[in-house]
């Protein structure tokens, strides 16, 4: 029978080629970014592109809940990528940048948002790559989302009549811009059915809160020491 192989050709060619440097019979490990990794053997290595044998090929279950982050008008392409990079390395399913009505311009797609993925992937052990995405405004993506959702905000307490969501296999997580949601945004929200998650008494940047939520979110589903009780008492 003939042994699969694949064929590594730009970025990876060259990371494996001139960073790596990757010689025949190194052994590697690849992945598809869909739950598919391989380990295999360097077979040759060009200028453009580097072979790989693969030698056996094992297939990873996807994380119980799938995740959606949806973050509202996050301009600067530094904060972009550190959403992307901590979302991929958290397993979370989906990134949505969604225009605020508090932006200053619309939202646009970035080539780089994939390769920032791969990148925190590979380093961090994931096997899924996140789909990253954008919507016009907060009410185009919630006309295309279902399943239960959370909304962060900016309360110094959690608020006593906020309800209890019941989550079975996929979660919305909605982080507002830097300008916070407007009024129109929070009640249209509310009526979609989103519950209320206080960040606390202090003011964090919409990527750093993207952060604590996804964080949260993966503690909560044991994704983070699993089982792990933790017991505050005071000196």
């Amino acid at each position: 029978a003939t042994t699969p192989w694949i064929e590594l050709s730009g970025e990876e060619a060259h990371h494996a080629a001139r960073v790596a440097r990757l010689r025949p019979g190194d052994a590697v490990s690849v992945f598809d970014g869909a739950g598919l990794e391989a380990a295999g053997q360097i077979e040759t290595v060009g200028r453009h592109a580097v072979a790989v044998r693969l030698l056996k090929t094992m297939r990873h279950a996807p994380p119980k809940v799938s995740v959606t982050l949806a973050v509202g008008g996050l301009h600067r392409e530094r904060m972009q990528e550190e959403v992307v990079r901590h979302a991929a390395e958290l397993g979370v399913h989906r990134v949505c940048f969604w225009s605020a009505e508090h932006s200053q311009r619309p939202v646009t797609l970035n080539a780089r948002w994939r390769k920032t993925a791969i990148e925190a992937c590979k380093q961090c052990g994931r096997f899924y790559l996140p789909l990253v995405d954008i919507a016009p405004s907060l009410d185009a993506f919630l006309e295309n989302n279902a399943g239960p959702c959370i909304i962060g905000l900016l309360e110094k307490s959690q608020p006593d009549d906020a309800p209890v969501l019941t989550v079975t296999d996929r979660l919305t997580l909605l982080v507002g811009p830097e300008g916070d949601f407007s009024a129109g945004e929070l009640a249209r929200a509310f009526a979609a059915g989103a519950a209320p998650l206080s960040l606390g008494a202090y003011t964090y940047r919409s990527e750093v809160a993207a952060t604590i939520m996804a964080t949260l979110v993966a503690f909560k589903l044991e994704e983070l020491g699993p089982g792990l009780e933790l017991r505050l008492t005071r000196q």
